[in-house]
Order: C-alpha cells, then structure tokens, then sequence
C-alpha cells in the first residue's frame, strides 16, 4: 500500500480541545431551530442531536443510473443495502462536471465559478484556479486551490467535536491544494507512484493499482487504528468507477461500478466490526457523473469534460443511513450538501449559496449552463448560440427548443448576466494561467492530458 499522511491539522485540533467539545454539546440545545433554518434543504426526521460518527463516502464518477436502488441492472449489492437501511434522494445534483469544483463545493458550501468578467474567456485552467473559488483568494499571495480564507469541512467538524480523518485519492485533492485543511488525519493514497515527467502506459497502471478500493480501504484501516476517539469524521474517496478507462483491459464501467460496491461494501463491514457502525450517519454520493456514448446535440464522446453539461455529468446518488430527510426530493447540489453536514454535526448553517434553490449555474471553459426548475440553456461562449432543454418533456436531452421559447432564453441570459458578475474572480487570480508542472502531473496521472487541450478542461 501507498500512501502519504500528513500533519495537517493536527496541532490546531489538539489546540482546540474541550472548548470544541463543549460548544459542540451546547450546539445540540439549538438543534431543532437549526434545522428548521435549513428552510428549503431540507428536515431531519428525528432532532436527536448529532450522531456519535459521521461518515462521508464520495464514489468518483458514479452515475445515479448504475445503481440498483436508483433503478439500475447493475449489480449493485453493498450501496443497495446501505440504501435501504435509509433513504435516497432523488434530486442531488453535482454543483460542476469534474472533481475539483465539486468537491470544493461540497468542502466549502460555495458555488464553483471560473468567470473572469469577460464572457468570452474564462480564467486559466490550472491548480490555482480549478477548484472554482480563487474569487476568494488573498491577493497578492500564492494562495491555495481552496483559499485559507474559506472554512472548510474539516474544519467545520473539527470545531463541532470529531476527530476529523480524510482519505484521498485522487490527485487533483492532494496538497497543497488546501482540502486537507482542518483534517487532524489526512492520508493521500498513490501518491508516492507519481514519477517526474511523462508516464508511460506502464506507470500509469501502476498507479491505477495502487490507488483503489483496496488500497484506499487498508489506509483507512490503518489509519483508525491512530484514532484517539471513537467521536469522528470519516471522509473517503474511491477512484474506482473513474479509473474504467485507465486499468489493464479497459474493462467496463459497469464492472467498475462494482468494483466500487465492493470497496464500499468492504469499508461498512470494517466499521461494523469495529463496534463503530453504531450510532453513525453514512452518507454517500459522486462528485460528477460520466458521458457514456450518448446522442445530444452538441457532439462529444466519453468522459466528464463537461462543455456542456449534460444531466447525466451531473445527475449524483446521495444516500443517507440511517434516514434523516424527510422529503427525499429536495433539491440537493453540492454546496448544500456542505450545510447539511454542518447542521448534522450540530453547528450553525453556513452562508447561503449565491445561488436561489432551484439554480444550478456551471461557468464551463467552452459554454456557460444554466439549469432552473424545468429548463436548461447552454450558451456558447465565442457566440450567441444558445440550446434550450425541456428536462420534464425530454430528460436526455436530446431536443433543442431554443426557438419555440424566446421568452425562456431571454429570462436565462439576464440571469446568467447577473450570476457571472457575482462570481466574477478578478486581479492576480484571474492572471494565472499557465499550467505548473505539478498540474501536468496531477492531471497525467489521472489521465487527462492528453485529451485536456483539445476539451478545455478534465
């Protein structure tokens, strides 16, 4: 096994000690008007307080429609039990089409956004400004992928309590990018398999090996043992489902999905012998989805590059176990999965998103996507072409409408006008962009360079 653990966070927890403790038992007096805070995210079913552990499960690339209990013929036997020991939700949805602006949305609560002020050119495609939030960068400083100046998730549930623990393994979330921050245990799978330079065929399956569901599970085993609580956060990130296409074989995504199952499987089963399955809130989800060959308008072929995004890049299983919602439909993007998580572990609300409930905008590198209630729009950055989707008449999106709703398109635009001045990033961020050499790395190994000049974006 592989990996690289750092101290990240670990003085600032052991600073932090009983006074975390204790506002973490005074939080759970305010609990029900927390919740009820929530508003339009959603209520838990049983106000009991916070759970003793809390267990975050992100399965990379996983599409809802792969799994039995969203509907599936895939095998999925490990995720269906968990499913149905709770609930899952039926209108979660990624806050961006790849890993790192979802995931810092969901370890931020912000809403990702590469827009630059001109709407014709994005900011630069590189390790300062993929994760969509460099707008809040501190000026005039290298700062981070996810600036410092952000509370981010493990900081959230160090504060509230838990021993924060965090297993990464995918490369584009390996320091110094800034997820870690507030982990008192950050452990990065594979990372010691990356090598100086290109990587052959060879190096990269080797890397592919030595960052799956196996070796990520054996880190978390390890790392468990290190606990010096039984009250924690566990986050954990599986590569499997991403890595169909980068394994001796190319075998399917089908089987790949599976292969995630059982890594899933094999992790519940842990924590259950353990004694520490009890009195826990599992909850799993995807940072995107994946294109498999389908007909759009827009011609592209495989993979999560997005430009545009179509639903099935977005469209994410979360399933919470036991059940804490009590309507399993309401509208869930990344970002409020970071405040649901906040309030489950009994602190206040963070901000609310820039955006209203039921928006979804994605500032692609090509187009701009814009999704409210039953209507989406793309607009082509380089032209005013535009696409319109009627998602309840047609859910694959296969029918441009543009033309029979004018009105449509022109409520999308002015809104679209106002969400891209918001979001804006200006000054040293939005200078940056060349690719360092440690970005070519990262997004070689997770095979992504060959195909990232020609799409704009992993």
């Amino acid at each position: 096994m592989s990996v690289h653990i750092t101290e990240q966070g670990r003085v600032r927890y052991a600073a932090r000690g009983e006074a975390s403790l204790r506002d973490a038992r005074s939080s759970v007096r305010v609990w029900l008007a927390l919740i009820l805070a929530l508003g339009g995210i959603g209520c838990q079913e049983a106000p009991s307080g916070p759970p003793e552990r809390i267990v975050l499960i992100v399965v990379d690339t996983l599409r809802r429609d792969h799994l039995a209990c969203y509907g599936s013929q895939v095998p999925t036997p490990n995720i269906d039990r968990l499913a149905a020991r709770g609930q899952t939700l039926t209108n979660a949805v990624s806050s961006f089409h790849q890993t790192t602006m979802s995931m810092a949305a969901l370890f931020t609560g912000r809403t990702p956004s590469i827009e630059s002020g001109n709407r014709r050119k994005t900011l630069g495609w590189n390790g300062r400004n993929w994760c969509g939030i460099s707008r809040f960068a501190d000026p005039g400083s290298a700062d981070a992928c996810v600036p410092r100046a952000l509370a981010t998730l493990g900081e959230a549930m160090s504060d509230a309590g838990y021993w924060t623990l965090g297993v990464a393994s995918n490369a584009l979330l390996f320091d110094p990018a800034g997820y870690s921050e507030g982990f008192a245990d950050w452990v990065e799978v594979g990372r010691p398999h990356w090598r100086p330079g290109t990587l052959d065929p060879a190096e990269r399956r080797q890397f592919y090996v030595a960052h799956d569901g196996t070796q990520v599970n054996a880190a978390v085993a390890e790392a468990l043992e290190r606990r010096p609580s039984d009250r924690f956060f566990l986050y954990v990130h599986y590569m499997d489902a991403h890595d169909y296409s980068l394994g001796t074989g190319r075998r399917s995504y089908e089987r790949h999905v599976q292969q995630a199952d059982a890594a899933v499987g094999a992790l519940l089963e842990m924590l259950e012998d353990r004694g520490l399955a009890e009195d826990a809130v599992v909850v799993l989800t995807a940072d995107h989805g994946e294109r498999l060959e389908e007909r759009h308008p827009v011609p592209g072929g495989v993979g999560h590059r997005g430009n545009p995004s179509f639903d099935y890049l977005l469209r994410v299983p979360l399933i919470v176990s036991p059940a804490r919602f009590e309507d399993p439909t309401v509208p869930m993007r990344s970002e409020d999965l970071h405040r649901w998580l906040r309030t489950l572990a009994g602190l206040e609300p963070a901000r609310p998103s820039e955006l209203r409930d039921d928006e979804l905008f994605l500032t692609e590198m090509k187009w701009q996507t814009y999704r409210s209630g039953r209507w989406k729009s793309t607009w082509f950055r380089r032209s005013r072409r535009s696409l319109l989707f009627d998602l309840l008449a047609d859910p694959q999106e296969r029918n441009d409408v543009a033309e029979a709703h004018p009105e449509v398109l022109a409520q999308h635009r002015q809104r679209i006008a106002e969400l891209s001045r918001r979001l804006t990033a200006e000054g040293a961020a939005a200078a940056a962009d060349a690719l360092t050499q440690d970005d070519r790395l990262r997004l070689e190994a997770l095979g992504y360079l060959e195909e990232e000049a020609s799409a704009g974006s992993p």
